[in-house]
C-alpha cells in the first residue's frame, strides 16, 4: 500500500480499513477464531478405533518362534459415547466459535475507537498549526502597520516591540504544535502497524459530521447495545456453551459403549471370530452429581456477570450520549456566538487602531482572544467527534453504517459553516 504524503488527504474510513487488515491485536483475535473453528470440527468426531493383536500358545522351548503359535487373535474395537454426548460437545464448541467471533469484533471496535481518537487528535493539532500560521500572518501585517505608524509618530516604539514579541511567542507555539503533530502521527502509525516515521497525510474535514442527539435516540441506542453489543454477545454465547456443558454432564449418568470384532487365526487360516460388546458402568453417582452442580454453577456465574455487564453497558451508552449532547451544545455555542463575536471584536479593534481610537494592546488582546476561540472551537469539534466514537463503541456499531444501510435518525450533515 502506498502511504499518503503529508499533502495528500487521508480519510478516516481508509485508515479503519487498513487497521482491520494490519493491526496485530485484531489479527491475533482473528487467528483465535480460526483455532476455535478447527477445534469445533474435532469435537464431533469419534475417538480412534483400536486394533489389538494377541499371539497365543507360543511353545515354551521356542519363545521367539511366533509362527509356531497355536492361534492369533486380531481384535478391532470402537467406542461410542452415549447418544447425544457428541452433539452436545459439538454444540458447546460451536458456541465458543461464535463467542470468539464476538470477542474479535469487540477488539476490532476497541482498536477502531482508539484510531478515531488518535485521528481526531491529529486533526486538532494540524488545524491548530494552520490557525497559528494564519494568526502569525495577520500579526506580521499588524507589526508592519505599527512600524508605519511609529515612523510617522502616530504610535510608540513599544507597539512595534510588542508585535515582534508576539510573533516570537507564536513561533514558540508552532514548535510545540509540530512536536505534538509528530507524536499524534506516530500513534496512528502504531495502531496501523506502520513504520513510526511514515507520513499520515492531511485528515478529512472533521466538522462535516453530526448526529441528532434526541432523547428517543438514546433509548434506541441503549436497546441496540443490549441486543447487539459484541462484548455482550460474547458473554451470551459463553453462557450457551456452558448450558450445553450442563446437559453434557447430565449425560454422564448414562454409559458409553464399546463394540468389537476379533477374527481368530489357527494354522495359518481364519477359522472363527468373536464379537464383543462392552459398557462402562457409571456406578459412583456422587461424582456425576458434583459434575452437574459444577457445570450449573459455572453457567450461573456467567448469567449473573451478563446481567451486571448489561447494566454497565446501559450506563455507558447513557453517559456517552449525554456527553455527545453536551459537546453538541458547546459546539453550537462556538458556531453561533463565541466565534463570530471574537472575529467582530478583532476586526473592530484593527479598524479603531488605525484611526488611533484604541491602543495596540487592545488589538493584541482581541487577536489573542480570536486565536484562542478558533482553537477552542476546533477542540469542541474534536471532543464532539471523540464522544460520538465512544458512543459508537458502547453501542457496538458505526453510525455511518446506519446512515448508509438503514437511514435511521443518525444523520450525516455534510454542509457546515466555515469557521
Amino acid at each position: 500500500m502506498q502511504l499518503a504524503t503529508a499533502s495528500e488527504p487521508v480519510s478516516l474510513s481508509s485508515l479503519i480499513d487498513e487497521a482491520k487488515k494490519n493491526n496485530p491485536e485484531i489479527l491475533a483475535y482473528q487467528k483465535r477464531v480460526t483455532a476455535k473453528e478447527h477445534r469445533a470440527r474435532v469435537e464431533g468426531v469419534l475417538d480412534d478405533p483400536t486394533l489389538k493383536v494377541e499371539i497365543e500358545d507360543i511353545p515354551k522351548d521356542k519363545p521367539f518362534s511366533l509362527g509356531d503359535a497355536m492361534q492369533t487373535r486380531y481384535t478391532f474395537s470402537q467406542s461410542f459415547p452415549f447418544p447425544g454426548k457428541l452433539s452436545l460437545k459439538q454444540k458447546a464448541a460451536a458456541k465458543e466459535v461464535l463467542m470468539a467471533e464476538s470477542e474479535a469484533r469487540n477488539k476490532e471496535l476497541e482498536i477502531i475507537t482508539m484510531l478515531k481518537q488518535a485521528y481526531f487528535d491529529y486533526a486538532y493539532v494540524l488545524e491548530s498549526i494552520k490557525i497559528t500560521k494564519e494568526v502569525k500572518e495577520i500579526l506580521s501585517q499588524m507589526a508592519d502597520i505599527a512600524q508605519i505608524r511609529y515612523s510617522t509618530n502616530q504610535a510608540s516604539q513599544q507597539d512595534v516591540i510588542k508585535a515582534q514579541l508576539e510573533l516570537t511567542m507564536l513561533n514558540n507555539d508552532l514548535i510545540y504544535l509540530e512536536a505534538q503533530r509528530d507524536v499524534a502521527a506516530a500513534k496512528i502509525n502504531s495502531i496501523l502497524n506502520r513504520d513510526a516515521a511514515s507520513q499520515v497525510g492531511e485528515p478529512e474535514d472533521i466538522k462535516a459530521y453530526r448526529i441528532k442527539a434526541a432523547q428517543g435516540l438514546s433509548l434506541e441506542l441503549q436497546k441496540t447495545a443490549i441486543e447487539k453489543s459484541p462484548s455482550l454477545k460474547a458473554m451470551e454465547y459463553d453462557i450457551q456453551a456452558r448450558d450445553a456443558e450442563v446437559e453434557l454432564s447430565k449425560k454422564n449418568y448414562y454409559p458409553d459403549f464399546m463394540v468389537g470384532a476379533a477374527p481368530i487365526q489357527r494354522d495359518g487360516r481364519l477359522d472363527s471370530w468373536d464379537l464383543m460388546f462392552g459398557i462402562n458402568i457409571p456406578l459412583w453417582r456422587s461424582k456425576y452429581d458434583n459434575q452437574v452442580s459444577e457445570a450449573r454453577a459455572n453457567a450461573g456465574v456467567l448469567k449473573s456477570k451478563l446481567k451486571a455487564e448489561q447494566n454497565i453497558k446501559t450506563f455507558e451508552v447513557k453517559e456517552s450520549f449525554i456527553n455527545v449532547a453536551a459537546a453538541e451544545r458547546v459546539r453550537g455555542l462556538y458556531e453561533t456566538g463565541l466565534l463570530p463575536q471574537a472575529e467582530i471584536s478583532f476586526q473592530s479593534a484593527m479598524a479603531n487602531y488605525q484611526t488611533s481610537r484604541v491602543d495596540f494592546l487592545t488589538v493584541l488582546d482581541s487577536q489573542r482572544m480570536l486565536k484562542k476561540t478558533r482553537v477552542e472551537y476546533i477542540k469542541s469539534i474534536v471532543e464532539y467527534r471523540k464522544n460520538i466514537a465512544m458512543l459508537e463503541k458502547a453501542v457496538g456499531e458505526d453510525f455511518e453504517d446506519r446512515v448508509r444501510g438503514q437511514g435511521s435518525r443518525v444523520k450525516e450533515n455534510a454542509e457546515e459553516k466555515k469557521q
